[in-house]
């Protein structure tokens, strides 16, 4: 099977790892910087919860930090429970993909591309988000939202090879190799959020 870049461009789906921006698009995407940049950082406490680090630490960060009202109710389960099942750890655990695609959003990470690959969990963790216990408000204050024709453009592709990806598996089509599904669904599932329509534990990513 073509590579993902190829069957991208068969579709007519731009396979550039950084897309020019829709000129002329002008509307706001319905989230703010600080509200995107807030979301990264429960993610991030939700994921590390779901690798097993201490729940009630991250839980203290997030109330001292001022940003635990932000925090879902599918999320205070997760983190407030100790008996917590493996199950749940893995679903809150896969949303580090939309974690980086909303950094993307607002500016700190630089490039997307096409969802071949997973994402820098090291740059992430590291380099990126704030370390848990660390004040947030230099993170908060630097989150500058990409202009509306940047995330129109992304948030397009990824809709299109969504949409296309599942239809063939639909067919019985096979898909690239190096096609990884499951980037390719948190990255909709951070456009949908972007766009404003549901709350974050009520996303669907219908094609």
């Amino acid at each position: 099977m073509a590579t993902t870049a190829d069957w991208a461009k068969s579709l007519g789906i731009p396979a550039e790892a950084t897309l020019p921006a829709v000129e002329g698009y002008t509307k706001r995407c319905q989230r703010t910087a600080r509200q995107i940049a807030v979301r990264t950082l429960i993610l991030q406490g939700v994921v590390c919860a779901g690798l097993d680090i201490n729940a009630s630490s991250i839980v203290e960060w997030l109330r001292e930090q001022r940003i635990w009202r932000s925090v879902t109710p599918d999320e205070k389960a997760l983190l407030l429970n100790p008996n917590r099942s493996v199950k749940e750890c893995k679903r809150h655990g896969r949303h580090t993909e939309a974690e980086w695609t909303l950094l993307w959003a607002i500016g700190k990470v630089e490039v997307l591309g096409l969802p071949t690959c997973k994402c820098d969990l090291r740059q992430m963790f590291e380099d990126i988000v704030p370390r848990f216990g660390s004040d947030i408000t230099g993170f908060l204050a630097t989150a500058n939202l990409r202009s509306p024709g940047e995330l129109l453009a992304e948030d397009d592709r990824t809709y299109n090879l969504w949409c296309y990806a599942n239809g063939a598996r639909r067919r019985g089509e096979a898909l690239p190799d190096d096609l990884d599904l499951s980037v390719l669904y948190e990255r909709r599932y951070a456009f949908e959020w972007l766009d404003g329509m549901e709350a974050w534990d009520d996303v669907t990513c219908d094609a």
